[in-house]
């Protein structure tokens, strides 16, 4: 099997920017991926992602730490990130922000990959990936049974929750976000603006204050 090459000029390449190469196998593709490498498969399309912003990286670990004591606390499931894929179909391995599954879900987690759609998927939109993610990896997602995305724009600081049978709910700059999925758990969307001043910690006690 041929291994796969990305061709990159000679020319500085400066984030933020997305390499496209078509006819990806899913063999090939698991071979080309590592633990330090982000890329995704979306309908045999090898995606490789520059490097994460600053801001978003503030919001993943902001994310993770809240849904993960969150889902500790109440016995609710396992809360995913940071390089792990799942396996859609052959041709469409996704690599979400934030994945989370629910108790009866947990046997998905393989060694290398989630087999099947997660039950919340979190994706923090960047420039360069933003209309790939709206227009095609969300919507293949819900296709492949991912209960509930959330995409966090922290450039128009906006928040869409998209589930299979309903439509998108958009909410801007302030309010409160309940998940349909997880029980309880709900955010107030300004904690994401600036989650660098925020404690995750307190803002899970004022969640499970109101439980």
């Amino acid at each position: 099997m041929a291994d796969i090459h990305v061709k990159i000029s000679k020319k500085v390449l400066e984030p933020p920017f997305l390499l496209m190469k078509p006819g990806v196998s899913e063999e090939e593709f698991f071979k080309f991926a590592t633990e330090d490498i982000s890329c995704e498969l979306i309908d045999g399309m090898l995606m490789i992602h520059s490097p994460a912003s600053i801001q978003h990286e503030r919001i993943f670990q902001f994310l993770l730490i809240l849904l993960n004591r969150f889902l500790q606390k109440t016995k609710g499931g396992e809360v995913l990130g940071s390089r792990v894929v799942m396996r859609l179909a052959s041709d469409l391995i996704p690599e979400p922000d934030l994945i989370v599954l629910l108790p009866e879900n947990l046997s998905k987690i393989q060694e290398m990959y989630i087999d099947g759609p997660a039950d919340l998927m979190i994706e923090i939109l960047s420039p360069s990936t933003k209309k790939t993610d709206l227009m095609i990896k969300i919507p293949r997602c819900l296709e492949k049974g991912v209960q509930e995305i959330w995409a966090i724009d922290p450039m128009l600081q906006e928040l869409t929750v998209y589930s299979p049978n309903s439509p998108s709910k958009l909410y801007k700059k302030e309010g409160i976000i309940k998940s349909t999925i997880l029980k309880d758990f709900w955010i107030k969307i300004e904690w994401l603006w600036s989650p660098e001043t925020k404690d995750p910690i307190d803002c899970l006690n004022e969640i499970l204050s109101r439980k």
